[in-house]
């Protein structure tokens, strides 16, 4: 563990402390960084003051943010905002900075109706001949693209998931391994349990709990995320799309995209079902397992004039709770 030297590093220590309580582990992690970050340049321009004065933070704000993307900078300052503010609180005198202006232009593809047919399509008549390393990839791969589509799941989640974690009573599965160690129930359709249900009888895995779903070289062992990526490249291929869907800080047509298609019909599902943004967010963003409404915010993103009105919609709800700010130069 990185040692803190600066002035404030008690200071710094009891912030984290109580930071740590409140973060997942990954999100911790970040902010630990920032803060060791901070707590470097106090000491490397031997600020021995208990106090920081307005040209302390802008010269370390200026410094920190060569080489990096505009979010990234973002984030350091906001996670020593949030330092600063308990110095504030603790009776230190601190300048406190505005948080930098941000303008997200990543844009992800979203797959189209006439997408998911070719897709599946191709699919579920996949034969790959040199598929040597995993016997078992023409009757996954159907199964594979179907969750992450209709469940809106992570490829690292997918891969992870074992039989014991399917519940058929409830159909529910159990992830247990997820990006930011939170374990979650996601409900699946009956259309989709059927299809589990006899790919699990196909694959004579259905009494094993120990089983990977979707097995590498055994039952016992998951087939790899890149392995996931370059066999969707070959049904990507063979079903037509060819990545002219392009644009500038745009994702193309690959496997994550099919979770921000996911999380893009469910919102419009919903708002045509008459449930208004500030229900379906919230329950949309604990579905997904994010740690916040920001991150879910960019998911329900896209080009275009998909969906239009529904983003017309949620761009009116997530004015309300993240507002513009100014940046601090």
């Amino acid at each position: 563990m990185t040692k803190l030297n600066s002035v404030f590093r008690d200071e710094i220590k009891m912030h984290l402390s109580v930071r740590e309580a409140e973060l997942s582990h990954e999100a911790y992690r970040h902010y630990r960084r920032t803060m060791v970050l901070f707590d470097n340049y106090l000491c490397r321009i031997h600020h021995t003051d208990k106090e920081i004065p307005e040209s302390v933070i802008e010269s370390w704000i200026k410094e920190v943010s060569v080489g990096i993307s505009l979010n990234t900078a973002s984030q350091h300052v906001h996670y020593v905002r949030q330092l600063l503010l308990f110095l504030v609180n603790s009776g230190y005198k601190c300048f406190i900075p505005r948080t930098l202006i941000t303008h997200d232009t990543y844009v992800p593809y979203l797959y189209s109706d006439e997408d998911i047919e070719k897709i599946f399509e191709v699919a579920d008549s996949l034969v790959v001949t040199k598929a040597t390393k995993n016997k078992y990839v023409e009757k996954e791969m159907p199964l594979f693209l179907r969750l992450l589509y209709c469940c809106g799941l992570r490829i690292g989640e997918t891969v992870s998931i074992k039989v014991g974690d399917l519940d058929f009573d409830r159909n529910l599965i159990i992830l247990r391994v997820t990006k930011k160690y939170k374990q979650r129930l996601v409900p699946f359709g009956k259309d989709l349990a059927e299809i589990i249900y006899r790919y699990c009888i196909g694959m004579g895995i259905l009494n094993d709990s120990e089983a990977y779903l979707f097995p590498g070289e055994n039952t016992h062992s998951h087939i790899s995320t890149n392995n996931v990526g370059n066999y969707y490249r070959i049904i990507r291929k063979r079903a037509g799309m060819n990545n002219s869907w392009q644009i500038k800080n745009g994702r193309s047509d690959c496997l994550h995209c099919f979770r921000h298609t996911f999380a893009v019909r469910s919102f419009d599902k919903n708002e045509r079902n008459g449930i208004k943004a500030r229900e379906s967010v919230p329950f949309l963003s604990t579905y997904l397992g994010h740690d916040s409404l920001y991150e879910t915010e960019k998911y329900l993103k896209f080009s275009g004039n998909y969906f239009e009105d529904t983003l017309t919609k949620f761009n009116d709800y997530s004015e309300e709770l993240f507002p513009e700010v100014i940046i601090y130069e």
